[in-house]
């Protein structure tokens, strides 16, 4: 079920209003049942069969969760003698949830991947293997929710985290509609107890989720769906983009990316908060960014700091000198690109990010004394918005030579092939007006965002109504709709 669909909307009403008329009254358990089991509907709409799968990985991460957290109470009174053998069971568990997690993730998304690459490689040795490929589906969300799962044993096993109370709790924690299917990936220690308590109705959160479900909505139709249709066009035909429509079509596609999934974010954000629940943001805008490390604070913030705690510190971080902190960031942004998808255009657009933070980050740093100049902070922003939209050349491109085609067709020449490519003149103009306005949004809020709506609502009520019904007119009237795959987000196929 997309955010984007009118099933949505009257799926969400219907859920809101049983939701607090109903299960959010006086027992907790049950509301968090009446959230599971809408969460459910909500997932089976897409692939009912697929609910076995992530019913199974709850279970068994709920059931390891509970042999890791008595493992812990025994520790606490073991003697000296009997901690190795506690220590050992307790880690034994752990490796089965990462086993079985990463065995599912690997089987669904990667199993053709690695038969492909295997058949490859031993045929430049002469030696010929058949390769035995499924016509196998990628469960949506997959890689949100196991990751989502393996955060809650792995921080058991750390006792940064507490078990959960019962099955019903960690279920609707696992499966919880808004973030289900494109994250935001939340922490068990953040967002388990907040199945915990009942909610109460709050109309400042209820406008202020509204608001950011508007936003994300204006994002995503209104903007990143238009440049859609153009950078769809550039990459079905690249040849006949040479020139400046390449490098046109590569800029739109990083906006495209950003607005789409950042608008995911925020409709899920938004809609949690409808419910009382509180999801953590997951962009913080990044084409802001004066360092690639700074990017990557700023950039699907949920995953960035997943590999960052259960990858790259259990590494060794940076601890371990220059030449294998190094190392470290090339193994976790390869292993970020090959999450994003089973092709080596992704694991080598990871390694082209992690080499731009390695190599370009020491030269952006000798400025930083000046960061207060605005011709600086622009240029290192241009610059790493730059490198960062070549990058995505191996993101979007299907396979190794179209990702190389862009580069050898790009340059500034053919200006007027720009609109041969799904859109004419007065939707280019409207693109770039609308992109204006969205980074002048980003630089307002940039300097004092909370300020900004605090100013927002002291206006008056009139002024503010008028507002909301212009902004959701503009959505409804010159949004784009229609389009290859009904303008799904472009995160749910990873």
């Amino acid at each position: 079920m997309l955010f984007n669909s009118f099933a949505f909307a009257v799926f969400l009403l219907l859920v809101f209003v049983l939701y607090w008329c109903f299960f959010n009254q006086k027992n907790v358990k049950l509301r968090n049942l009446f959230l599971l089991i809408a969460s459910y509907v909500f997932y089976g709409w897409w692939d009912w069969r697929f609910l076995s799968l992530i019913v199974v990985s709850s279970l068994m991460d709920y059931l390891l969760g509970n042999k890791i957290a008595a493992l812990n109470t025994r520790e606490d009174a073991a003697t000296e003698s009997e901690l190795p053998a506690l220590k050992r069971q307790k880690r034994n568990w752990l490796l089965i949830s990462i086993i079985v997690n990463l065995g599912f993730l690997g089987f669904f998304k990667y199993f053709g991947f690695f038969a492909e690459s295997l058949t490859a490689m031993m045929s430049v040795f002469g030696i010929t293997l058949s390769s035995t490929t499924l016509n196998i589906i990628l469960p949506v969300g997959i890689s949100f929710y196991t990751f989502q799962t393996l955060s809650y044993t792995i921080d058991l096993y750390k006792r940064k985290t507490e078990q959960a109370k019962n099955w019903v709790q960690f279920f609707a924690f696992v499966s919880f509609f808004p973030q289900l299917v494109a994250g935001p990936i939340e922490r068990a220690k953040n967002f388990l107890p907040q199945f915990e308590t009942l909610k109460k109705p709050d109309y400042l959160s209820f406008r202020s989720a509204m608001l950011l479900v508007a936003w994300g909505f204006f994002k995503k139709i209104m903007i990143a769906d238009r440049l859609a249709v153009y950078v769809d066009a550039v990459f079905r035909d690249i040849p006949a983009a040479t020139g400046l429509p390449m490098v046109l079509g590569l800029v739109f596609f990083a906006f495209q990316l950003y607005l789409d999934f950042s608008a995911y974010s925020d409709i899920a954000i938004g809609t949690a908060r409808l419910f009382g629940f509180q999801l953590r943001k997951n962009f913080d805008r990044p084409y802001l960014s004066t360092s690639f490390g700074n990017f990557w604070k700023r950039w699907h913030i949920s995953l960035s700091s997943w590999f960052q705690d259960y990858v790259y510190i259990p590494l060794g971080g940076n601890r371990r000198g220059a030449w294998r902190t190094r190392l470290n960031v090339l193994i976790v942004f390869a292993l970020s690109g090959l999450w994003h998808g089973a092709s080596w255009n992704f694991v080598i657009w990871g390694t082209l990010n992690a080499l731009f933070l390695i190599l370009l980050d020491p030269i952006l740093s000798l400025g930083r004394q000046k960061n207060g100049n605005v011709f600086i902070h622009f240029f290192k922003s241009v610059l790493i918005f730059a490198c960062w939209a070549l990058s995505l050349a191996f993101f979007r491109a299907q396979g190794f030579e179209a990702a190389l085609d862009c580069f050898r067709y790009m340059d500034f020449s053919n200006v007027g092939n720009i609109l041969n490519f799904g859109l004419n003149a007065a939707e280019l103009k409207f693109s770039a007006l609308l992109l204006t306005v969205l980074l002048v949004k980003e630089i307002v809020w940039e300097r004092d965002d909370l300020a900004v709506q605090q100013g927002f609502y002291k206006l008056p009520a009139i002024v503010r109504w008028v507002f909301y019904i212009a902004f959701v007119l503009s959505i409804v009237c010159y949004g784009q709709y229609g389009g290859d795959n009904e303008n799904s987000f472009i995160y749910f196929q990873f």
